[in-house]
């Protein structure tokens, strides 16, 4: 939140939702790979911080591109929804259900071991996280992934966000936004870390 900051406030001219807005896309991807790296290597039980810090500087690059994509399909399928046309709306669902079949795709680029050939890091992620999410029940909990951490927090968001307003709080989208990150994202990363190794099956080595 402070890296955020250091973009928002010195741009107090334009607005602050605006500037919210571009820090959140900026900043929040490298705190997603972060906390899917510890989380993995918490479950496979190596502490090792040089290579968890490492691990999370080569692939947040990564992480940034699929949040961009993913954000840009689901503000396509709740623009398409929320139409008055009725094929509108079922396109809107199709494309709300690849959204969903994306959502471990963070996940799978920074857990995997093998990032080589670099630049194909994010199609992978993308079919790996696709695979998993297509394996029978699985696709129920990426649905569920996929409404904690993409669908709620944009809520909170706002009700926090409103909750600021009443009170006149200064520089509210900010604050609103702050609070929505460190209540949701770490315990909903977290949680997508989790899900996805265990239904790729992944056991730790030393227990």
């Amino acid at each position: 939140m402070g890296l955020e900051a250091l973009i928002v406030l010195p741009w107090h001219t334009s607005p602050v939702t605006t500037t919210t807005t571009i820090a959140s896309v900026i900043v929040e991807p490298f705190f997603i790979t972060l906390i899917n790296a510890f989380t993995y290597a918490d479950i496979r039980e190596d502490f090792s911080l040089r290579a968890t810090w490492l691990r999370v500087l080569e692939r947040s690059w990564a992480v940034l591109l699929i949040s961009l994509l993913l954000n840009l399909i689901v503000a396509i399928g709740l623009q398409s929804i929320s139409a008055a046309d009725l094929f509108q709306k079922l396109l809107g669902s199709v494309v709300m259900i690849v959204a969903v079949s994306f959502v471990f795709a963070d996940v799978a680029a920074t857990v995997v071991d093998d990032a080589e050939p670099w630049w194909q890091l994010v199609p992978r992620s993308l079919g790996a996280s696709m695979a998993v999410a297509w394996q029978g029940a699985t696709f129920a909990r990426a649905i569920i992934v996929f409404v904690v951490s993409v669908l709620l927090p944009p809520f909170v968001f706002l009700v926090v966000q409103g909750a600021l307003d009443t009170r006149r709080v200064p520089l509210a989208p900010f604050w609103a936004n702050a609070i929505t990150v460190v209540l949701l994202l770490p315990v909903v990363q977290a949680l997508c870390t989790y899900v996805y190794l265990d239904a790729i099956g992944y056991e730790p080595e030393r227990s």
